[in-house]
This record gives structure tokens, C-alpha cells and sequence, in this order.
């Protein structure tokens, strides 16, 4: 049995059952949404913080005490065991952002046609006129409780 959220279940006037799932599975949707954006920068937060520090490393302790000559700092980057190390640790931040950059992409895609399904299908799912009424309410709740916008299909 799914465990729909609590504020969504206690609509039990403005929704039927099969509502209140789908309005369940949209917020769940913006979660996820949510969770791979947080992930996403959190990736490329910590590679552009390690970029920068091997960049000042290397300036501080490589190019400046080898007065710019190529030889020299080439033969101090690849000898060293840790230089490639953090080059690694760069390119796989890079890839992991990239990585979660995808899943956000395909989960905004997601939640954006679930939401717009949703205000598409609204007539449907309120189809009486006292329901109708109340779907201002359940719209209103979903803005303010999950920041869901469900009077307009625009992003």
C-alpha cells in the first residue's frame, strides 16, 4: 500500500481516491526533482572547490618556484603520485555532476508532465460543480504545502 502524505490524505472532501494518489505521486516526482538538484550542486560544488585549490597549489608551489618553465613543470606534475590522483578526483567529480545533471534533467521532465497531466486532466477529476469549487483549495494547498503550482501548466 502506498503511504500517501498526510495533508494529501486528509483531503478526503475535495478528492477521490485515485486523485489523491496521482497528486501523491506528483509531490513524490518534485522530491526526487528536489534530491537530484541537491546532488547535482553539491557535485559540482566540491569539484569546483578541488579545481581551484590544485589550481593555486599549482601556482603557489610549482609555477612560481619554477619561474615558468614547461619542463620543469611538467616533469613536477607527472612525477608526482598525488597530482594525478587529484586530476582524477577532478575528472570524477566532473563526471558525477554530469551524471546527476541527467537524472535532474529526466526528473524534471517527469514531474513537469505529471504536473501539466494533472492540470489537463482537472475537469476530469472534479467533475461536479461543488467539487470544482473545491479544487481551488486542493491547488492553493499544493502551492503553499509542496510549492506545486497547479493553475498554470507554464513552468
Amino acid at each position: 500500500m502506498v503511504n500517501i502524505e498526510t495533508r494529501i490524505q486528509l483531503l478526503n472532501g475535495h478528492t477521490d481516491e485515485p486523485t489523491k494518489k496521482m497528486l501523491h505521486h506528483l509531490v513524490e516526482r518534485k522530491k526526487k526533482l528536489e534530491t537530484y538538484k541537491n546532488k547535482c550542486f553539491q557535485a559540482q560544488f566540491i569539484t569546483f572547490i578541488l579545481l581551484m585549490g590544485f589550481i593555486v597549489y599549482l601556482y603557489a608551489f610549482i609555477i612560481k618556484p619554477t619561474g615558468g618553465q614547461l619542463e620543469v613543470i611538467f616533469h613536477i606534475l607527472f612525477d608526482g603520485t598525488y597530482h594525478i590522483l587529484v586530476v582524477l578526483l577532478i575528472v570524477g567529480g566532473y563526471a558525477t555532476a554530469q551524471f546527476y545533471k541527467k537524472k535532474e534533467e529526466k526528473a524534471e521532465t517527469e514531474y513537469h508532465n505529471l504536473r501539466c497531466e494533472v492540470i489537463r486532466k482537472s475537469t476530469e477529476l472534479w467533475p461536479q460543480p461543488i467539487q470544482w469549487e473545491k479544487r481551488h483549495e486542493v491547488f492553493s494547498m499544493m502551492k503553499n504545502e509542496f510549492d506545486i503550482n497547479l493553475f498554470h501548466e507554464s513552468k
